[in-house]
């Protein structure tokens, strides 16, 4: 996939299953860097969240993932695309609800 911004539900969940896919594959290629693990276990939380229809606050978001700031911690989010992947998909949860399906 060439990297894009998000801005509808279906390129989310998009970005969200290619996440998916790509921290559970550094995590099974690096179990020795504990933040490869954690990164997934909060994607698959979120895919939980969003198939359950459970709408968290702002404030709520922030308190449960760290995902933003893993990536800005870590990567160099203008050159390293997981890590730009990581910053927009925490960044548009904020307005996964009001985005439009595709």
């Amino acid at each position: 996939m060439n990297y894009k911004e998000v801005n509808t539900k279906k390129e989310y969940n998009n970005l969200l299953s290619e996440l998916s896919i790509e921290s559970k594959n550094l995590a099974d290629k690096y179990p020795e860097i504990s933040i490869y693990k954690s990164i997934y276990n909060q994607i698959i939380d979120i895919e939980s969240m969003i198939s359950n229809n459970i709408k968290l606050s702002e404030n709520d978001i922030y308190k449960k993932y760290s995902i933003g700031a893993i990536a800005v911690k870590n990567f160099d989010c203008e050159n390293d695309i997981f890590g730009r992947k990581l910053q927009d998909l925490f960044g548009a949860l904020f307005e996964y609800w009001d985005m439009p399906q595709s």
